[in-house]
């Protein structure tokens, strides 16, 4: 089965972006219902970062790959 990963740009509450996040599955699909609220991520250099859903303002889907 391929496995897809999706990047994003990702603006937070507090006016950060977070660009060139990679993660495995769409960012929708990563929170599925309200107990799920954080997810981990890595950035660009490979850096893991745990989000919060309740700081996301805004997510822009930059590339899909498939492997």
């Amino acid at each position: 089965m391929k496995k897809v990963f999706y990047t994003y740009d990702i603006l937070l509450t507090t006016g950060e972006w977070l660009r060139n996040i990679r993660m495995e599955g769409a960012l929708e699909d990563n929170f599925p219902g309200v107990a799920v609220s954080f997810i981990q991520v890595e950035t660009e250099q490979e850096k893991p970062v745990a989000l919060n859903m309740y700081h996301i303002v805004k997510a822009e889907l930059i590339r899909v790959e498939e492997f």
